[in-house]
């Protein structure tokens, strides 16, 4: 009797956590997703690399126009002219479908940098967005600091 009672258990347990997924749990994350303002598409960046900060739980990936991507592998400590970055930072959050997984969660920042020349200056462009809105910053502390950190990011290997 207590066999039966625990197969029953168990099998209530599985055909209850087989449900689709609606609503706020659909497959699409929508709470990771860019606001419609910010034009990410319109840049037609492709995904340079992408990388996570365990000590502040996030994940940023870093995107780049055609001029990055065929540039790539050579140096860019200094950046070239007519490069552009786009660098989105997510909160991590537990991911609902895969046990142990962490996905992008709250849109923290986005950071858009371009880079381009005149007489024989390089001039870099930074500008940072804040928040699920992605509110321009006028604070412009530390702002050579990440432009250092997006022109040191190496190109993800991919076959």
């Amino acid at each position: 009797m207590k066999r039966i009672l625990n197969i029953s258990i168990v099998l209530f347990a599985t055909l209850n956590s087989c449900k689709p997924l609606t609503g706020a749990d659909a497959l699409i994350n929508q709470k990771a997703s860019l606001p419609e303002s910010f034009r990410l598409s319109e840049l037609h960046q492709k995904v340079i690399t992408s990388f996570i900060n365990n000590r502040k739980h996030t994940t940023s990936i870093l995107y780049g126009n055609k001029v990055v991507h065929s540039i790539l592998g050579a140096d860019r400590a200094n950046g070239n002219s007519g490069e552009s970055f786009t660098l989105v930072t997510w909160q991590q959050q537990d991911d609902a479908h895969w046990f142990g997984a962490r996905i992008p969660g709250d849109l923290i920042s986005a950071e858009t940098l371009t880079v381009a020349d005149s007489n024989s200056q390089t001039i870099y462009h930074y500008q940072k967005f804040k928040g699920k809105e992605l509110t321009k910053l006028a604070d412009t502390t530390g702002n050579a600091d990440r432009v250092r950190f997006i022109l040191s990011k190496k190109a993800s290997i991919m076959p």
